[in-house]
C-alpha cells in the first residue's frame, strides 16, 4: 500500500493574502488560543479531502474562497484545488490537470475518491462494503476512511465512538469498512439476505412449508389412486392414442352430420314435390269432374238429337195430323252430323278423362314414392343422430379421461417438483448451517484475532504513552469502541476518553502499516489534549499529568517518523523536541493566526 503525506494547506481569495500552514513527516503540532483558525484549518482539510460541508463560516475568512492541499505519493507531488462551494475539484500532478467530481461514484473512475483510493491501493478495483442487515453491498469510498483518520474537537471528546456513525444507516457500512481495514477482506461474496437475524428461522420455516405442502400434495395423490380413474390412469390407452381416437371421433361425427345435413336436404326437397303432386292431383281430379260432367251433358244431347230424327214420322198428339218440316224438325243430314259430331265428342271426352285418370294414378304412386323415401330419410336421420350422441358421449368419455390422466401427470410432476425443491432447501440449509458455523468460526478464530492484535497495538500505544503500566484493550464490535480493563471507553471522563480515543486512531494507523492494510498514512486529531489542562483529575478522579502528554510526544515521534500525526491543540504540548511546530497566539510578534489579520 502507498501512503500519503500532507504538505501544504492553502487557502486563498482574490486581492487577499494566502493563508498558509505546512506540514512535515512525523509529528506536526498546530497550538494556539481559541479563535486562531486552527480548527478552521482542520475544516478546510477535511472539506478538500471530499467533504460536502465546507468550512465554517468565519469572519476571518471572508473573500477567501478556494483551498488547495498539497501532498506526496512515493515523493512524487500532488495538489488538490477547490473552490469553496463546487462540486468539482482540480488534481494536479506532473504538469496535468485534472477536473472531476468530488463524490464518490463506483461506476466511474474520474471523480476524486477513486482518484485517491487508487494511488493508494495501485489498483483502480473497488472493493464492496455490507451496508445493511441485508447484506446489500456499495462500494468503498474514500471518505469511509476519512472518519478513522481525523477526529474534530466535538467527537475527541465524545461518549460515542468517531468510529461509528450516528447515522443508523451508515452502522453496518461503519463496521464493514473497518473490518475491511483490519482483515484486508472486503464483502464482495456475501449473499444478500432478508434479515440477518431471522435468516435460519426464516429457512426453517421454508422447509416447513414444503413438507406440509409435501404431505396435502402426498394425501391428494393417495385420493386420486382410490378414485376409479386411477384405473384408467394405469390400464388405459396412452393419452396420444386416445388423442388418435378422438380426432377420428370427430371427423366421424363430422361425416354423419354431413349426411344428416344432405338428408334433411333432400326431405325438404321430397315434401316440395309432394305438395306440389298434391296440388296437381287436386286440379286433375277436378278436371277429370268437369270432363265427366261434360260427356254427360254430349250424352244427354245426343239422345235429344235422336228424338227429333223422328219426328216427321210421327203425328201431333193434339191434332192427329202428321208432322211436318215447317214446325222446326231437323232435317236428315243435320241430324247425322250432329250426332256424329256428340259421338266424336264423347270419345275425345272419355280419352281425356281416360288420360287424367292415369296421370293420377301416376302421380299418386309418385306421391307415395316420395313420402316413403320421406320416412326412410327421416328414419335414416334418426339413426344418424343416436351414432352421433353415441359417439359424442365417447369422445366425452375420452376427453374426460385425458383430462384426469393429464391431471395426474400434472399432480405427480407438482411432487417430484416439491420433493425436489425440498431437497434443494435441505441443502440450502445444510450449506447455510455450514456458513454459518464457518462465520462464527471465523469470528472467533479469524476476525477476532485481527481485533485482537488490533487491540494489542492500542494497549502497546496506552503502555508507552504512560496511561497505566499494565493495560488491557477488548473492542466492541457492535459499538467499534473500547474498553480499558472492562470499563467502556464511554464511561471514562472526557479527558481520558480523548487520550484513548488519540491512542485507539494511532494505534490503527500503526496496525495498518504493520499488517499492509489500507490506510492513507497520516493521522488529524483537533485538541487530543485540551480537556487535560484544567485539572489534574478528571470526572473520575483519574490523575492526568504532563507525563503523559509528554511520553505521548516521545512515542510519536519514535514510532511515526515515516508515517504523520497533525494535531491541533490549544494548548503548549513542546517538551523541547524537534518536530514541526507552529504557534498562533494573539500576543507579540508570533504568528496570530491561519488566516493573516
Amino acid at each position: 500500500m502507498n501512503r500519503m503525506i500532507l504538505t501544504k494547506l492553502t487557502l486563498s481569495g482574490v486581492g487577499k493574502k494566502d493563508a498558509v500552514l505546512t506540514f512535515e513527516r512525523g509529528l506536526n503540532v498546530i497550538t494556539g488560543d481559541s479563535d486562531t483558525g486552527k480548527t478552521f484549518a482542520f475544516q478546510c482539510i477535511n472539506y478538500i479531502l471530499g467533504g460536502e460541508n465546507p468550512p465554517k463560516n468565519i469572519t476571518e475568512a471572508k473573500d477567501y474562497n478556494a483551498i488547495t492541499l498539497e501532498f506526496t505519493i512515493n515523493d512524487e507531488l500532488y495538489r488538490i484545488e477547490r473552490t469553496i462551494g463546487s462540486s468539482k475539484v482540480c488534481i494536479v500532478h506532473n504538469g496535468e490537470h485534472l477536473i472531476m467530481p468530488y463524490k464518490h461514484d463506483p461506476a466511474n473512475t474520474k471523480n476524486l475518491s477513486r482518484y485517491l483510493l487508487q494511488l493508494l491501493q495501485g489498483h483502480s478495483e473497488n472493493a464492496y462494503l455490507k451496508k445493511n442487515k441485508q447484506n446489500q453491498k456499495r462500494t468503498l469510498s474514500f471518505r469511509d476512511i476519512v472518519h478513522l483518520i481525523t477526529v474534530d474537537e466535538t467527537d475527541i471528546i465524545a461518549e460515542g465512538s468517531s468510529f461509528q456513525s450516528i447515522q443508523y444507516t451508515e452502522k453496518t457500512a461503519r463496521k464493514s469498512v473497518l473490518k475491511y481495514i483490519i482483515t484486508g477482506s472486503d464483502d464482495q461474496n456475501i449473499e444478500e439476505i432478508d434479515d440477518v437475524e431471522n435468516e435460519n428461522i426464516r429457512r426453517a420455516g421454508v422447509v416447513q412449508f414444503l413438507e406440509q405442502k409435501k404431505d396435502i400434495l402426498k394425501r391428494k395423490i393417495a385420493a386420486i389412486k382410490e378414485d376409479s380413474n386411477y384405473q384408467l390412469y394405469t390400464k388405459a390407452k396412452t393419452t396420444q392414442l386416445m388423442v388418435e381416437e378422438i380426432s377420428q371421433l370427430r371427423d366421424s361425427i363430422s361425416l354423419l352430420s354431413a349426411k344428416i345435413t344432405q338428408n334433411q336436404a333432400k326431405v325438404d326437397e321430397l315434401k316440395k314435390l309432394c305438395f306440389e303432386d298434391d296440388a296437381k292431383i287436386t286440379e286433375f281430379e277436378i278436371l277429370n269432374q268437369h270432363y265427366a260432367e261434360e260427356l254427360k251433358r254430349n250424352g244427354i244431347i245426343s239422345t235429344y238429337t235422336d228424338f227429333l230424327e223422328q219426328l216427321p214420322h210421327l203425328d201431333c198428339p193434339v191434332c192427329h195430323q202428321p208432322i211436318t218440316a215447317d214446325v222446326g224438325v231437323i232435317d236428315s243430314d243435320s241430324s247425322d252430323a250432329l250426332f256424329e259430331y256428340f259421338k266424336i265428342h264423347a270419345v275425345q271426352l272419355k280419352s281425356k278423362i281416360q288420360d287424367l285418370t292415369y296421370s293420377i294414378n301416376d302421380i299418386k304412386e309418385r306421391l307415395e314414392s316420395n313420402k316413403e323415401s320421406i320416412r326412410r330419410l327421416l328414419e335414416e336421420n334418426n339413426q344418424l343422430s343416436k351414432t352421433i350422441a353415441e359417439k359424442q358421449a365417447s369422445l366425452s368419455t375420452l376427453s374426460r379421461n385425458i383430462a384426469t390422466i393429464r391431471q395426474l401427470d400434472a399432480m405427480k410432476k407438482s411432487l417430484e417438483i416439491y420433493q425436489q425443491d425440498l431437497s434443494s432447501v435441505e441443502l440450502d440449509i445444510i450449506a447455510y448451517s455450514e456458513k454459518v458455523k464457518r462465520s462464527k468460526q471465523s469470528t472467533d478464530k479469524s476476525i477476532s484475532p485481527l481485533y485482537n492484535d488490533y487491540c494489542s497495538e492500542i494497549e502497546s500505544v496506552l503502555k508507552k504513552w504512560g496511561f497505566r503500566e499494565n493495560v488491557n484493550v477488548t473492542f466492541d464490535d457492535e459499538t467499534l469502541d473500547l474498553s480499558i480493563d472492562g470499563k467502556a471507553r464511554s464511561d471514562w471522563g472526557k479527558g481520558y476518553r480523548a487520550f484513548i480515543l488519540s491512542a485507539m486512531v494511532i494505534g490503527l494507523m500503526r496496525y495498518c502499516f504493520k499488517n499492509n492494510r489500507l490506510h492513507p498514512g497520516f493521522v488529524i486529531l483537533d485538541s487530543p489534549l485540551v480537556s487535560l489542562k484544567e485539572r489534574k483529575k478528571d470526572e473520575d478522579g483519574e490523575w492526568i499529568n504532563d507525563y503523559m502528554e509528554k511520553k505521548m510526544v516521545e512515542d510519536i515521534l519514535e514510532e511515526d517518523c515515516m508515517h504523520q500525526v497533525i494535531i491541533f491543540e490549544n494548548k503548549d504540548i513542546q517538551y523541547g523536541h524537534q518536530y514541526n511546530y507552529v504557534q498562533f497566539n494573539h500576543e507579540g510578534n508570533a504568528r496570530r493566526g491561519f488566516i493573516p489579520s
